[in-house]
């Protein structure tokens, strides 16, 4: 990505009393033209303006592109208090997702972290490893030798399958339910082809998108009101004493649904009926797209580097050999880390984190007004010559060891605070999958290998991604 001198100031921002830079656009409708066309070229010319950028988009206004991590760190971290989440977050999610943790903020959000963190600690997320292993392993005995596949919906129903059923439970009917038909119209307005329309259109308007998107909507508060209720039925009937399981049997809590129920903030109180509804709405939305998206670059990424597939392939031989891969090998899968977190770092699943500021404030030397988007860019940071050496290279082994790169150089589950609540288990699912099915197949890529990609709420290819699988020998 073209860039100021890499070495000045050792990527130090620059200081300016006045507004920041304006990317040139068009009149009236600013950078749209340019934000439709291309997200991710648009960012990235922004970027070569400066560290802080202001972009002009029809139906959002004015958003500050913000491309140095000693502003990231500002924003997320050390006057975070001075930045709320945006109003075009809450447009686009809200109806959906409510007050859960992605878009609650204060108190509430405070409260719920404290309530809902110990679902996520590591001994907790090994309870959901089988899972994901026997999952996985099943993805993989459905692939034929030599098949031709869309490697982005592969990932996204093996990834959905994951979490549904750490949420509701293994023995959900998930087929039955038609959990992912629901799941695809909640995301088809995000779809490449489909954003446009839904930046227009608003949504009392009864056009075919919005009536699916109202009724998956509908169809998924009726699985998570089904399921709370029998979960609520299993707790109360073994508080009494009427349940048929062995004395001294509590039953299999470990899916989230009976986690959340009994999770308390410090003052003993739980949450109502709907906060979980939220809740369960943006674990079910943010915990599986995402990760399918860093999986579905991580394969293309491979498709096009034998030699790092070789590596990765022989660091599987040498720790689980002729087993599947389990949660016990994930410390020793160094180098399967790392092939991740370089697939996130060129193509971030989540590419910015809008925010908006409370108050007239200075970014970077800049005056920055009071209810400006203000939008930390994974993606032309994480592309930025000055902390990454040939920043388009595929190289997982700049995760090897430790590094003087700042800490927001590289940030995919966001920082501070508000860090993602699943890294952690995001990163194990990454892990095992990959393991499980790189040990079995090699990719070769038979689409176009210029991938065209829609950069917006999360990063997206425009057209499918196919690879032909092989099985190993």
């Amino acid at each position: 990505m073209g860039r100021r001198d890499p070495k000045s100031g050792e990527g130090s921002p620059p200081v300016h009393e006045s507004d920041p830079p304006t990317y040139d656009g068009l009149p009236v409708i600013g950078n749209t033209h340019q934000l439709v066309r291309e997200q991710g070229g648009l960012f990235e010319a922004a970027a070569s303006e400066g560290d802080l950028v202001k972009l002009r988009i029809l139906g959002m206004g004015d958003l500050y592109q913000v491309s140095h991590p000693d502003l990231v760190e500002r924003v997320l971290v050390s006057d975070r208090e001075r930045f709320d989440k945006a109003t075009q977050s809450q447009e686009d999610l809200g109806e959906l997702i409510g007050q859960g943790l992605v878009l609650s903020e204060g108190e509430l959000w405070e409260r719920q972290r404290e309530r809902i963190q110990p679902a996520f600690y590591m001994d907790r997320i090994a309870d959901y490893a089988d899972t994901i292993a026997d999952e996985a392993h099943g993805a993989a005995d459905d692939w034929a030798d030599g098949a031709v596949v869309d490697v982005e919906d592969e990932m996204k129903a093996l990834t959905l399958r994951i979490l549904v059923k750490a949420i509701f439970g293994a023995d959900i009917d998930y087929e039955d339910r038609g959990i992912r038909e629901t799941v695809r119209n909640l995301q088809e307005p995000g779809q490449p082809a489909k954003q446009p329309v839904a930046r227009m259109v608003p949504r009392w308007v009864p056009i075919p998108m919005w009536r699916r998107y109202r009724r998956g909507i509908d169809e998924m508060e009726d699985v998570i009101e089904t399921f709370v209720a029998a979960k609520r039925d299993d707790v109360r009937a073994a508080q009494d004493g009427n349940d048929e399981r062995d004395p001294g049997d509590d039953g299999d809590h470990t899916d989230l649904i009976s986690m959340l129920l009994a999770a308390t903030d410090d003052e003993g109180e739980g949450m109502s009926e709907k906060l979980l509804r939220d809740e369960l709405m943006t674990f079910l939305f943010a915990g599986h797209e995402t990760t399918a998206t860093a999986l579905t670059f991580t394969w293309y990424l491979l498709s096009q580097r034998p030699e790092v597939e070789e590596r990765l392939v022989a660091e599987l031989d040498e720790v689980v050999d002729d087993r599947p891969p389990e949660f016990g090998d994930l410390p020793d899968l160094e180098y399967t880390e790392r092939v991740l977190k370089e697939a996130m770092r060129i193509y971030p699943p989540v590419p910015q984190i809008p925010r908006e500021t409370t108050e007239r404030l200075e970014l970077g030397g800049y005056t920055v007004p009071e209810g400006a988007t203000v939008a930390p860019s994974q993606w032309t940071i994480h592309r930025d010559e000055r902390f990454w050496d040939d920043p388009m290279a595929f190289r997982p082994e700049r995760f090897a060891g430790e590094s003087d790169r700042p800490e927001f150089a590289y940030f995919p589950f966001g920082g501070g605070p508000r860090r993602c609540i699943g890294q952690q288990f995001a990163m194990v699912e990454g892990k095992l999958i990959l393991a499980t099915l790189a040990r079995e197949y090699s990719p070769e890529l038979v689409s176009d290998p210029d991938v065209d990609l829609s950069v917006s709420i999360t990063t997206r290819p425009i057209d499918p991604i196919e690879l032909r699988v092989e099985r190993r020998d």
